[in-house]
This record gives C-alpha cells, sequence and structure tokens, in this order.
C-alpha cells in the first residue's frame, strides 16, 4: 500500500522593498523567516509544498498583488489540500478582503492554515479567524492613522514627508548626544541641472519638451531606486518638477503648504514666473513642426495676433515659406492681413536692430543717470521694506491661523484650500517686492550693465548669431514686433524692463 502526500502552497508576502533588501541579502530576513514557518507547517499536517507565491514589497491593504492573483489562479487549476500562511495579515488588512480571498480558497477545496495561529474549520477556528481577521484590519488602519499624524506633524515643522525630490537627498545625521535624526540636502550632482531648468524656463524662450531633452543632453538622470534604475525626465515628470513648490522651499502635504525647513533651490520670483508661463502655455504657442526662431515674437500689424509658420508647395513642387496671421486663419473678421515670406520678415527685424542698438556714449549717459536714481532710490526704500516685512509676518500669522483651523475640523478642506491659496499669493507678491526693494544699488547696477551690453552693438550681433542665438536675443530684448506686408508696418515693443531705461527719450542721432 502507496501512501500519497497532501498538496499544499505557501504564501509569503513583506510590504516593503526596505524589508526585502534588509542584511544585503535579496530577500532580506523576514522572507525566509516566513518560508522556514510555512515549511514546518506543512510537515506537520503530512503536506508537500507543490508551488511558492511571494510578493515582494506589496502592501496588504490591496488584493491586486500579482503573486496573490497568481496563486488563486493555480489552486483552481491544480488539486489543492491546503493554503498556508505565516499570519492571516499577510493574505489581506482588511475583514472584507480578508473575507473574499478565503471564499475564493474554499471554492477549490483547499483550507486556509496559518503557521502561527490556531486556524481550524471547527466554530472556535471559524471564530479565532474572524478575530484575527479584525484584528488586522483595526492594526491597518490605526497604522496608517499614526503614520498620517506622524507625517502632519513634520510638515509643521517643516520637515520633508517621504522622499525627496530630484535635487534634494534624505540623509541621516546625528545630534552631538549620539541621538539619530533625518534631514535634507541637496543633491550636489543635480540641483545644479535642476536650477538651470527653471532659471532657463523662466526665459520664456523654451518648451518644456526642448527643456527635457536639454536636461537629458546635459546629464540628469533620476536617483536609483530598488526597483527603478536611473532615468532621464520625461515632459511629464520635468512638469511636474516645475510646478512643485517644493523648490521654493514650501511643503505640501494633502493640499495644506507648509514653511519648509529644507534649502530653496530657486528664488520665490522665479518659481511664480515658471508657474505664469506654463498657465499661459496651456492654450499658447507648442512646440510643432513648423518652427521659426521669430515665432512668438512677430504678430499681426493688423489685429496683433501670433504669425505663424506655413509651407506653400506650387504646382512644380518648390516650396515657399510664409508667416500667416492666426487671427485671420481663425476667422478673424477685421483681420485682411496677406501672407508675409520669412526672409522678407527676417530681413526687417534685422533692419529693426539698427534702430534698437545705441551708441556708446548713449550707453554712457544711460549708465549715469539710473545709477544717480538707484543710489537715491536705495536711500529711500529702507521705510518701505520695513512695512513689507510687518505684512507679510502678519500674512504668515494668518496662515498658522487658518491651518490650525483646519487640523482642528473647523474648516472644510475646499475652503482651506481656497483660503491658502489667496494667503499664498498675496504673501508672494509682498515677498516678491520685498526682494525687489532689497536689491541693493550693485545688484541693480550690475543688472543695467548686462541689459545695455545686449542693445549696444546689437545689431551686429544679431547679424552674427545663430538662430538659436537669435531666438534668446529676441526673447531678452523684444516683447513683440508688429508686422505688415507694407515697408513702414513694423513697430518693435521692447520688454518693459529694457523701456523703462528711456530708449524712446534719446534723439536720434544717439542711435548707430
Amino acid at each position: 500500500m502507496s501512501l500519497s502526500l497532501l498538496s499544499a502552497v505557501s504564501y509569503v508576502r513583506v510590504s516593503t522593498t526596505r524589508q526585502v533588501d534588509r542584511g544585503g541579502e535579496r530577500d532580506g530576513f523576514s522572507i525566509p523567516a516566513q518560508r522556514e514557518a510555512n515549511r514546518k507547517q506543512a510537515h506537520v499536517l503530512g503536506a508537500l509544498i507543490s508551488a511558492e507565491f511571494v510578493d515582494r514589497g506589496q502592501s496588504g491593504r490591496s488584493t491586486n498583488r500579482p503573486e496573490l492573483q497568481r496563486m488563486l489562479t493555480y489552486i483552481r487549476e491544480h488539486s489543492v489540500d491546503y493554503v498556508i500562511v505565516h499570519k492571516l495579515d499577510r493574505l489581506a488588512r482588511s475583514r472584507a478582503d480578508d473575507i473574499t480571498i478565503t471564499q475564493a480558497v474554499d471554492a477549490t477545496g483547499a483550507r486556509l492554515v496559518s503557521s502561527t495561529e490556531g486556524i481550524d474549520s471547527t466554530p472556535n477556528g471559524v471564530l479565532l479567524h474572524g478575530i484575527m481577521a479584525s484584528i488586522a484590519e483595526f492594526y491597518s488602519r490605526n497604522l496608517a492613522q499614526e503614520v498620517m499624524k506622524g507625517m502632519r506633524q513634520k510638515a509643521i515643522q517643516g520637515g520633508t514627508p517621504g522622499r525627496a525630490p530630484i535635487g534634494y537627498l534624505n540623509v541621516r545625521r546625528q545630534t552631538e548626544d549620539g541621538r539619530e535624526y533625518r534631514a535634507i540636502q541637496l543633491d550636489s550632482d543635480r540641483a545644479p541641472h535642476i536650477a538651470w531648468a527653471f532659471d532657463t524656463y523662466a526665459t520664456g524662450g523654451w518648451s518644456v519638451a526642448q527643456l527635457a531633452t536639454a536636461l537629458t543632453d546635459r546629464g540628469l538622470q533620476t536617483r536609483a531606486t530598488a526597483s527603478r534604475s536611473p532615468a532621464a525626465l520625461t515632459v511629464a515628470s520635468l512638469h511636474r518638477v516645475l510646478t512643485n513648490p517644493y523648490y521654493k522651499g514650501v511643503v505640501t502635504l494633502n493640499g495644506a503648504q507648509h514653511a519648509g525647513s529644507h534649502e530653496p533651490l530657486v528664488p520665490t520670483a522665479t518659481w511664480e514666473t515658471v508657474q505664469c508661463l506654463l498657465t499661459s502655455r496651456r492654450q499658447g504657442e507648442r512646440s510643432r513642426i513648423h518652427t521659426h526662431y521669430l515665432k512668438s515674437t512677430v504678430r499681426c500689424f493688423n489685429c496683433q495676433h501670433r504669425l505663424l509658420v506655413h509651407n506653400a508647395r506650387s504646382k512644380s513642387g518648390r516650396v515657399y515659406d510664409y508667416f500667416v496671421c492666426s487671427g485671420r486663419q481663425h476667422g478673424t473678421p477685421r483681420c485682411t492681413q496677406s501672407a508675409l515670406r520669412i526672409g522678407d520678415v527676417e530681413r526687417r527685424v534685422e533692419d529693426a536692430y539698427e534702430r534698437i542698438q545705441i551708441s556708446a556714449y548713449r550707453r554712457r549717459e544711460i549708465e549715469l543717470h539710473w545709477q544717480d536714481r538707484l543710489a537715491a532710490e536705495a536711500s529711500g526704500s529702507e521705510q518701505k521694506r520695513s512695512d513689507l516685512a510687518v505684512q507679510a509676518q502678519e500674512i504668515r500669522l494668518r496662515q498658522v491661523k487658518l491651518l490650525e483651523a483646519y487640523y482642528s475640523d473647523a474648516l472644510p478642506r475646499d475652503l482651506f484650500i481656497k483660503e491658502q491659496r489667496k494667503l499664498a499669493e498675496s504673501l508672494s507678491r509682498t515677498e516678491a517686492e520685498e526682494d525687489r526693494l532689497s536689491d541693493d544699488v550693485a545688484s541693480q547696477t550690475k543688472h543695467l550693465a548686462e541689459s545695455l551690453d545686449l542693445l549696444e552693438d546689437a545689431c551686429n550681433r544679431y547679424l552674427a548669431a545663430a538662430p538659436a542665438d537669435r531666438k534668446q536675443l529676441n526673447n531678452a530684448l523684444i516683447d513683440h514686433v508688429l508686422i505688415g506686408p507694407n515697408p513702414e508696418d513694423i513697430h518693435v515693443e521692447l520688454r518693459p524692463e529694457i523701456a523703462k531705461l528711456g530708449l524712446r527719450g534719446a534723439a536720434e542721432e544717439d542711435f548707430v
């Protein structure tokens, strides 16, 4: 007479990848311990484990786990007597999921067994099973609540809950008495690239897609994790970076914003400029097949809509490049402007640079005027800065009170977020004005010199520049150019910070 062994499957799960990697081994310590306990339980039952299913780094709060689903499929397709787990909470963390999985196991004729808990088919065993499943659910929900409470308190104190975004590193440090704590520091390899991305996009001359390509060319990659290799930033992930207030020193948790204790990577003014550009371009210019360095600079002289690049092919197959009015293309009634040859527009903008550039004499005259003006402004701005500092502090106190009301459940989340956004915008404006007044004469003089450097001999510099450099020069100096079919139909509008230098007040002989 031959005895056949009973069949069993073993299911093992750990919640985090940290548990998997602990001890330098592939499966850490927890997985081998669960495996050995299940093996011993199978021996007690007189069963042979025919298959093992291991979910590494998978949460028990969802049944959508690859190895769990593979195990349920396996026991439906094979004759299995026992499903062995180390504890019931390895299968599920909610009572509803536990019932669903238990019914799926029972439907195959198999019996669920815990290697550390007295679960069987007797009434006492069924009762214990229900109690243990309820305890597992309570533990999971209570743990989540405590974790969220800790994360909220950390955010209130300016800490960073969770993994720091690209450009920063999570580090461990020690106090003088040997206590360990977690902190955030700049990532010396990646932080310069992220700062460059914000500064570059703030110029207004780049799309997010172009910026992502440039960052890849610069060598920027994400940090490696246990489950992911380093990779270049995608357009979507770069967009998340550019809209993340963490980089201006703000920690966000569940919609609530807190002043972070980490070092800001970009000035608030730069971050706000980037947000304005991103918002304006949702319906604005996008990267298209037909592109040109004058796009977004030239506009229709008649209706002031943007000019778009259009390629027309003749019957002979020859291609002609034109700028066409987007207003006329979309049916603007008042616009009758005809298409303009791109080559003609290029030459007329080149000619306009002769009227933009200034002589060395005029440059010196402007410098002397602004140096005296900046010195006078600096002496009278101290009181303004003091008033703005008081105003900013009042806004911060209102933010604290708003948070207290929200966390005490005295304010609904949607109203809290709305009011918090208003206060944040008000604070940004106040701080931006405070920063503007705080700039010393030397930094403003430097900015003045840089602007005048662009204007002096601007025409020759523009003529010698490559298309990409011409675009950057246009973005730095010109707000837009209105241009029409007639030679006199052209008007150059300088950027406000350039126009305020007083160039339009110069005599004609002051321009070269």
